[in-house]
């Protein structure tokens, strides 16, 4: 099944807590009203949107999904005039992975030996 035989739906929670300027998130993506995945972190307007984890369920991944959550959390980090979009944490052997934020852009700024924070600036 492709991005276009599935129904794919964002459902989002922009306040999903908030620590002083800092606002947590939680994003789902439902295909066909069944939760594929979802994606979480936080942002400071005007600051940095910060993606700490993006997962997809494996039936689900290669198909779109991914990308087009991405694509929702760049522009609100665009709508908040936000510096930067940081996605963190991203194991440096989960090429998949890494092939996709370099095709958006990103540049890799090797955190450790075993994790890579990406950016996307502007978002």
């Amino acid at each position: 099944m492709t991005l276009k035989d599935a129904q794919l739906q964002l459902a989002a929670d922009w306040r999903f807590e908030e620590s002083g300027p800092r606002r947590h998130y939680v994003i789902e993506a439902l295909v066909d009203g069944k939760l594929a995945g979802r994606a979480y972190g936080w942002f400071e307007p005007g600051e940095r949107f910060v993606l700490e984890k993006i997962e997809m369920d494996k039936g689900q991944r290669s198909k779109g999904y991914g990308t087009r959550v991405i694509e929702q959390l760049r522009a609100k980090a665009r709508e908040k005039e936000c510096r930067e979009f940081v996605i963190q944490g991203v194991r440096a052997n989960n090429t998949r992975a890494i092939r996709l934020y370099e095709s958006l852009g990103a540049r890799a700024l090797p955190s450790s030996t075993q994790l890579v924070t990406f950016v996307i600036a502007p978002p």
